[in-house]
This record gives structure tokens, sequence and C-alpha cells, in this order.
């Protein structure tokens, strides 16, 4: 069995959305925590890059050992992930793309024997490689709401910060002063 034409799809696509999220935010909305307990814009994009490091690596244990058993990953005990951090959010969707096209072209290359072996995540069990797939997508597309999310609380706290950010008077008033 190998992926579905829709998963496909979706690997080469789902993750393109974030631009689209952020492209009108300023500097402070990316970086700044909004929650102190929950990841900025930045870390969630920071989480999904490395995640994808992660992915590979699973997939490659998946393929190469008998059914490899994984724990439901982490940031705060990957030490790598601090380092992905450390970049600006630029250089990390630049290397969500260019792992995102190795990671497709890898899973492009699979063969059916190969998509039937299978890995163990220690929440959701057994599962063959498009399953996994299928993980990942939805881990993802849970990620890309919460940017989604977090863009959105930015924009309604600074319209309760500002009262109102655009002042457009009232067009009676224009009229009245026509009127005189």
């Amino acid at each position: 069995m190998d992926l579905n034409q829709y998963t496909l799809e979706r690997f080469e696509n789902q993750h393109k959305i974030i631009k689209n999220y952020i492209d009108d935010l300023p500097p402070e909305a990316i970086y700044n925590r909004l929650n102190p307990d929950k990841f900025s814009i930045h870390e969630t994009i920071a989480y999904l890059t490395r995640y994808q490091h992660v992915f590979i690596y699973r997939l490659t244990r998946i393929i190469d050992d008998v059914n490899p058993f994984f724990e439901v990953y982490k940031p705060d005990l990957d030490a790598e992930f601090s380092f992905t951090c450390a970049k600006t959010t630029g250089s990390l969707l630049h290397e969500l793309y260019r792992m995102r096209n190795n990671l497709c072209l890898m899973l492009e290359d699979l063969s059916p024997d190969q998509y039937a072996r299978v890995g163990t995540h220690a929440v959701l069990g057994r599962m063959a490689i498009n399953q996994w797939a299928e993980f990942f997508l939805l881990h993802e597309s849970s990620q890309l709401f919460k940017i989604f999310k977090l863009a959105g609380t930015f924009w309604s706290m600074e319209v309760e910060k500002n009262n109102n950010i655009i002042y457009l008077p009232r067009l009676t008033d224009y009229i009245d002063e026509l009127a005189v």
C-alpha cells in the first residue's frame, strides 16, 4: 500500500499556508508569546520545522528496523530545538520548505513493501508508514490552526488596546459640512 493521492497533495501543499497567516503581522506578533505558557508563532514554526527532521528520522528507522518504538516528541527534551528556535522566521520557513520537499521525495520513492513496514508510537500504537504520514499531517494541521488563532488573537488584542485602530468619521458629518 502506498500513500493516497490526497495525502501526498497535502504533504506537498499544506504547510504553504503559514506565510499567508503571518504576512501582515509585525515582529512582536510573531516573536512574543501572547500567553506565557504557550509557544509564540515563531516557536510554533520552529517546532514544525524541527519536527520534520524528527519525522524523517522516524521514517528511516521504520524502513531500516523491525517495528521501532517512538516516544512522544517533546521539544523541551530535544537539544536541537533551541538551535532551531534561534533562527529567524524567514530562515525557518525556507528550511521547512526544503525539508518538506525532501520528505515528499522520500515518500514518493518508497516501495509497496516499505509502505507496509510499521513503527509503534507511545500513544497511537502500531502504525504503517501511510498511517504515520496521516498522523504527521493531522499533527501539523493542529499546529497551523494554533498559528492562525495566535494571529487572530494578536489583532483582537490590538483592537482592545487601541479601542479602535481605524477611525472613520461618520459620513453624515461630511454631508452636514458640505451643506453649510
